[in-house]
């Protein structure tokens, strides 16, 4: 996609950005340091927590959008294929001072053209709804997020057959995710046991679960948590609790993890909720694995 500077442009084609109204330049996102520090204000002025390294991840994994307006980055979105099927889709962000004047659409109706035929996955605030809404995205599910600082000492509380992975695990893991999430995402799974750490279920030889935790926001993230039962699910986050006494931790789980009361209970209380949406059809789990944790909202 082309980036040029566009004027109430109502129509728009392969090669071209749009806009509905004048001045305003949509582009593709690169990896330069302009476009990362110019993201990086634009989340802290919606008081998103995402740091330099965060975006850097995000966009090394899939591909962005970004709007200006006389040089300054003032919207953002971001997109993750996962082969030609599915995709996900998120960091989609306009400016406080450029809301209202059209950008998210612009934004969304190039990202959409640029995802093709592929089923898309959003988490959306409440102020997005309408808009997805209108590209056809329909409510399936929710998300909740559980943040909070641990504290320096944890109470006991049986881990179960859980032990850190090695590097021998990878595939049986990344084969795992493939079947809970419905996609293919090795790239993922690898960038996240790169700058983070995993650890797994394993019952007589054979691994049943997993979970990682990379650096995010705050402090860390644990996901994607994917686990045959909950109470595996429940293990391998408290590992990672006790892996990181004092630590700011944030877990995203599904609306029917069954986790919610439990996280609360450990000292991760719930901070807000988004809706899961979906346009076209998401492709099928497989295995007996199910995600509890989410990579993270955007991710899927």
């Amino acid at each position: 996609m082309a980036a040029i500077f566009v004027n109430d442009v109502t129509a728009q084609s392969k090669d071209r950005a749009i806009s509905t109204f004048s001045s305003v330049l949509v582009r593709p996102m690169t990896g330069t340091d302009r476009d990362l520090d110019g993201a990086l204000s634009l989340s802290q002025a919606v008081h998103w927590p995402y740091c330099r390294d965060d975006w850097s991840l995000a966009l090394e994994l899939g591909q962005g959008l970004l709007a200006e307006v006389d040089g300054q980055i003032v919207a953002s979105t971001l997109w993750w294929s996962y082969g030609d099927a599915f995709a996900t889709c998120g960091i989609i962000i306009v400016s406080p001072a450029m809301q209202g004047r059209g950008l998210g659409r612009a934004l969304m109706e190039n990202m959409l053209e640029a995802t093709g035929d592929r089923a898309l996955l959003l988490n959306s605030t409440e102020e997005g709804h309408r808009l997805y809404e209108s590209f056809g995205f329909s409510d399936i599910s929710t998300v909740h997020q559980h943040q909070a600082q641990l504290p320096d000492v944890l109470s006991a509380f049986p881990v179960g057959p859980v032990r850190n992975m090695r590097a021998g695990d990878l595939p049986a893991i990344a084969k795992m995710d493939e079947q809970a999430f419905g996609a293919e995402r090795t790239r993922l799974i690898e960038s996240f046991n790169r700058i983070g750490t995993s650890a797994v279920i394993e019952r007589n030889g054979s691994i049943e679960g997993f979970a990682m935790c990379r650096p995010f926001g705050l402090g860390h993230a644990v996901g994607p948590v994917v686990a045959a039962t909950a109470g595996d699910a429940q293990s391998l986050i408290r590992h990672f609790m006790v892996e990181k006494p004092g630590g700011f931790l944030r877990v995203d789980t599904t609306g029917d993890s069954g986790l919610g009361d439990w996280l609360t209970a450990q000292g991760l209380p719930e901070v807000g909720h988004v809706t899961t949406m979906i346009r076209g059809q998401r492709p099928p789990a497989a295995g007996q694995a199910r995600i509890y944790g989410l990579a993270s909202q955007s991710f899927g």
